[in-house]
């Protein structure tokens, strides 16, 4: 007999917008990650995200297959899918969210954006550690729509945490309005969202979401329910970051619970440790 399907969270509306949750760095198969498309709407459901970006490097493999194969892998009580890559180029990496080609990587971080939005999409820089710093001139912060500021790299190490913060200082500096976007880059270790997005939307819809980073409608979320942005829109949201941050999957078994012990234990001992030489 099957499951029932994950419940759909339900959030208060605030300030006359609706809030969704968000995950928009995932990777998936064919491409980078381990899991199909049509499996990953679904476990981002049990994990309270209402919608997840498909974000494979430099390819959209994963993304043409759920098209073709659509009349019998949708499932209604998934997340909505959005198509997108994560743009890998000399030094920057970049989510690109809304888009439906691949866009050329061998070029500065600001043509990128101006071709995302050629297709109505939207680019978001991805985990901007201090190495990427010299490849991301304002200029480059100025043609983008969100920086990462929440990934699950900072729960191991604090410097990552610190270099995010950082840059997210400088843009905001340069780009007021910038959204502040919360990823997993999920591939197969990492849940999705134990780094998540909070929109403010006028509908759950792809195009809404779009609209929502655009504006700067946008809270990040960390994996121990720390969240980032706008002040305003932080008081909003935080106890949903907080509550979804800290409460476990819909429909977590024993098994699911014994799994993440063991991953968090081994994370733990890596930290400690370090790895086998």
């Amino acid at each position: 007999m099957n499951a029932e399907p994950p419940s759909v969270r339900a959030r208060e509306m605030k300030a006359g917008y609706q809030v969704l949750a968000a995950d928009f760095h995932v990777h998936s198969f064919p491409g980078d990650g381990v899991l199909p498309p049509w499996d990953l709407a679904v476990e981002a459901r049990r994990r309270h995200l209402d919608a997840i970006a498909l974000t494979n490097h430099n390819a959209m493999y994963s993304w043409r297959l759920t098209q073709w194969l659509s009349p019998i892998t949708q499932r209604p009580a998934g997340a909505l899918l959005i198509p997108g890559e994560e743009l890998t180029s000399v030094g920057f990496h970049l989510a690109v969210v809304g888009i439906t080609r691949t866009v050329p990587w061998r070029q500065p971080a600001a043509a990128v954006a101006a071709q995302v939005h050629a297709q109505g999409g939207v680019a978001i820089a991805a985990h901007p550690g201090r190495q990427s710093w010299p490849f991301l001139s304002d200029a480059d912060i100025l043609a983008l729509d969100g920086i990462e500021v929440a990934h699950p790299m900072i729960l191991r190490r604090a410097e990552v945490r610190e270099d995010l913060l950082a840059f997210s200082e400088r843009a905001k500096a340069v780009h007021p309005s910038i959204a502040t976007i919360g990823s997993t880059d999920f591939h197969q270790v990492a849940p999705m969202g134990m780094g998540r997005t909070y929109l403010l939307v006028k509908a759950a819809t792809q195009a809404a979401i779009l609209d929502a980073i655009r504006a700067g409608r946008t809270v990040a979320c960390d994996g121990l329910g720390r969240a980032y942005g706008p002040a305003d829109l932080v008081e909003m949201v935080k106890d949903d970051c907080r509550r979804d941050a800290t409460s476990p999957p819909d429909g977590q078994t024993t098994a699911d619970r014994l799994g993440t012990w063991l991953i968090w234990l081994g994370a733990v001992a890596l930290v400690l440790f370090g790895p086998e030489r």
